[in-house]
């Protein structure tokens, strides 16, 4: 099977009896090259038959092929209409004069000659020859930002210079004007680190990133895979250019207590020194750098958190108290963002505002945030009538008074000052005397990870919205993609509206990854209208995706095939679910991790030796960041944490061949108390529920790969979703949607060839040939 073909939609639109609209869901009509021919030859008798005698209404040339749908082979009465159709046609045409038509050009007008003559936009840069660079359209020239920099280092006395990716709270998202990295490198990954000496530029990723990066990033950068065979840390790299006795410089306040630490302890042993730069250099080039903070910022109902902030102080002083702290610095913007109840619109996609907050034990909390308009409801829900009585009003603050505050409590040495070593910049670090800092992690990190009943309730209900939104994007596609003009960025746009209609949304939680071909190899790819893509029959399709809503965050990842799959496609999207259906089905004591699981998403592509380059698994939050640590599966973040009750986490396991094509699939669930026959002495046994309700493409699945209890499981999955999103879809009053819903979960069973199907597929081959010769008579 080469290709897969749509046939009859058009043919039979004057038929009485059917209607090819109720077909148009269905999609398994599989031709080998000889029908291909076929499939031409019937063109060109249908559309001369029609000329001659019009028997048939036919579309022109182009709406034809781009009006046809699938029409399931897989059905006998629907072959039977496939053969009927295919007689009436050369019954009608046999007499006329047949006109050469291209079927490569109708079907698949994205081969045309202009298209086949212009570059591969998705083609990775090549420097190996300085003769003849080429850069793909998706590189940036980074010329002026290198030399403005290497002047600013020149007249700082610095050999070297650090950009990280993050900001000022260690964020992994960051607002535009914080986004220092990119700006320098061109490079948009959420993680890397940009090292610059005076000749040469640097950039270290991970495996999630080495395709993107290889496609944005100009000749002027040397692209250091981490995890690779010899490739070198940024510290021994240092080391191997530098001269001892000079200096590398960095911004404080973008790095962790233990990063900066850590590079100024290894680089110390060769007579390198890491030196403070502030201001930042960076900031001195970027003339044009976005300003960042003073957006919205809105109160979130107690109906979608389940406690008040003020009950949240009470929790996190008695922790202080336990700790011996006076005070506690709080820096993580998600965090802050929880503790109050509050969210922002100072980061896209991620809800924070950007803040820094300091809690006295005895006074009133001081919130220090560059704001200047405030709603009369924000500022009531941080000060409620009788709140000095309780000691829980808000003092506001600039946020640049946040450093000189933190150095005036700091002057009186009885004080204790907890600052998060995993939470706190280096820059924030260095202001207290660290005798009177408790470095322990924040006790908020745990408090919001482990969601309370009513936060969970709230997150189930968000992904039944969201879940509705998918799948309803998912049969637009069906219905869509054969018809052209269904690119990456068109289907993005369309599953961001379908979600922006859902009952309490509130934007995207990310950036959608809608990859096409061998786009869908990048693992965090994003469309561009330079390497954007059409959907076709031919290639995969991966929509990694998620919405935010009052209740909660989301993200999803589908894959499909709208055509025939290749045998190895569907091998590795089995073995991946595979992998995702054993974490699911996981029982685990209480004290287990999430990297404990980890090898059970693996295990099947393991077992014919394939890998994947990213974790298996992230936190997420509650209309918070998508990404939320702990727990998580397969990454150092998750590691020591145990995955208890109200922890939501996702499970994403995937297959990637750069140049060809990817896949993944993801599901986010929540961890729960696990029915066992037996009990282990104390120990107390957790598992998953999926609250994400998408199908799998069915089609893509060889049963013969999975075990009687995974098909069990995903039945069960399949029948859940029609259980939950059934009643949704009906109370949004859309009908149409039920009956592709009942489809796509309709149960899954070991697939056997019957002799029906081998007599099926001869006779279309044998039609096949009979078509040829009376082509010839003609």
């Amino acid at each position: 099977m080469t290709y897969n073909l749509c046939l009859l939609s058009v043919f039979i639109e004057q038929t009485p009896f059917l209607s090819y609209k109720k077909y148009w869901s269905a999609y398994s009509c599989c031709l080998t090259s000889v029908q291909i021919v076929f499939f031409r030859i019937v063109y060109k008798l249908m559309y001369a038959g029609t000329k001659k005698n019009k028997i048939i209404k036919l579309l022109d040339v182009h709406q034809f092929f781009f009006a046809m749908k699938y029409i399931s082979m897989d059905t006998y009465p629907t072959k039977l209409l496939l053969f009927a159709t295919i007689a009436l046609a050369l019954f009608s045409g046999l007499s006329a004069k047949i006109e050469d038509a291209s079927l490569e050009k109708h079907f698949f007008p994205y081969y045309d000659a202009k298209l086949k003559n212009k570059p591969k936009l998705t083609s990775l840069r090549n420097c190996s020859n300085p003769d003849n660079i080429y850069l793909p359209p998706t590189a940036t020239n980074t010329s002026k930002q290198l030399s403005d920099l290497r002047h600013e280092m020149e007249k700082n006395m610095l050999a070297a210079y650090m950009v990280p990716s993050s900001d000022a709270h260690l964020s992994e998202y960051l607002a535009p004007g914080d986004r220092k990295r990119d700006w320098l490198t061109g490079f948009s990954g959420s993680a890397g680190t940009a090292v610059v000496t005076h000749d040469k530029a640097a950039l270290w990723t991970d495996g999630r990133y080495f395709e993107q990066a290889e496609k944005q990033l100009d000749c002027n950068w040397i692209l250091m895979k981490l995890g690779e065979p010899n490739v070198p840390s940024i510290e021994n790299w240092l080391e191997t250019e530098l001269q001892p006795g000079l200096s590398v410089g960095a911004n404080p306040f973008l790095f962790s207590i233990s990063s900066w630490l850590y590079y100024a302890s290894s680089l110390a042993g060769k007579a390198i020194f890491v030196v403070e730069s502030v201001p930042d250099l960076i900031d001195i080039i970027w003339t044009d750098r976005p300003a960042t903070g003073g957006n919205n910022i809105t109160v979130l109902p107690n109906t979608f958190t389940g406690i008040s902030w003020t009950t949240k102080l009470i929790n996190i002083r008695q922790e202080m108290r336990s700790m011996g702290a006076n005070y506690f610095l709080v820096t993580l913007l998600d965090e802050i963002a929880w503790f109050f109840n509050m969210r922002g619109e100072d980061i896209p996609y991620t809800p924070v505002f950007i803040s820094y907050v300091i809690i006295p034990t005895s006074s009133s909390v001081i919130l220090y945030i560059n704001q200047t308009a405030w709603q009369t409801n924000v500022l009531n829900h941080l000060n409620e009538t009788g709140c000095d009585e309780q000691i829980s009003c808000v003092l506001i603050k600039s946020y640049d008074d946040t450093f000189r505050d933190l150095a005036i409590i700091a002057s009186d040495t009885n004080n204790k000052i907890w600052m998060p070593q995993d939470g706190t910049s280096y820059g924030m670090y260095r202001g207290v005397n660290t005798a009177q800092q408790i470095s322990s992690e924040s006790p908020l990190k745990l408090f919001k990870a482990q969601k309370n009943p009513t936060e969970i309730a709230a997150m189930r209900q968000a992904h039944i919205y969201d879940s509705l939104a998918v799948c309803e994007y998912l049969q637009w596609l069906e219905e869509n993609v054969l018809l052209g003009g269904v690119n990456e960025i068109n289907g993005a746009e369309k599953l961001k509206n379908l979600r922006q209609a859902q009952p309490t949304n509130r934007g995207l939680s990310f950036s959608s990854i809608s990859a096409s071909g061998p786009n869908s190899a990048v693992i965090h790819y994003g469309p561009t209208f330079e390497t954007n893509r059409n959907l076709t029959t031919f290639e995969m399709y991966v929509i990694d995706s998620g919405g935010q809503y009052l209740g909660g965050t989301t993200d999803v990842t589908r894959s499909m095939h709208f055509g025939q799959p290749t045998n190895f496609q569907k091998e590795v999207f089995t073995r991946a679910l595979a992998g995702l259906v054993d974490v699911e089905m996981a029982k685990f004591p209480y004290n287990k991790d999430g990297n404990d699981l980890d090898i059970l998403a693996r295990r099947h592509l393991y077992d014919v030796g394939l890998e994947y380059r990213h974790g298996s698994g992230h936190g997420i939050g509650q209309y918070l960041c998508v990404h939320e640590y702990p727990p998580g599966i397969g990454t150092s973040l998750a590691e020591g944490y145990y995955l208890q009750p109200g922890m939501f986490t996702s499970i994403e396991p995937g297959y990637y061949e750069e140049g060809k094509f990817g896949l993944r699939h993801e599901n986010v669930v929540v961890v729960v108390i696990a029915n066992t026959s037996y009990h282990f002495e104390s120990f107390e046994f957790h598992a998953f529920e999926p609250v994400t309700l998408v199908p799998f493409q069915q089609k893509m699945i060889t049963t013969s790969l999975l075990t009687d209890g995974q098909i069990e499981y995903l039945n069960e999955y399949h029948s859940t979703i029609r259980r939950k999103l059934l009643i949704e879809a009906e109370i949004q009053g859309k009908h149409k949607l039920t009956k592709w819903i009942d489809s796509a979960t309709t149960l899954l069973e070991r697939s056997a060839t019957s002799f029906v199907e081998i007599w099926g597929n001869a006779f279309v081959f044998t039609l096949s040939i009979i078509s040829l010769r009376l082509m010839e008579m003609s």
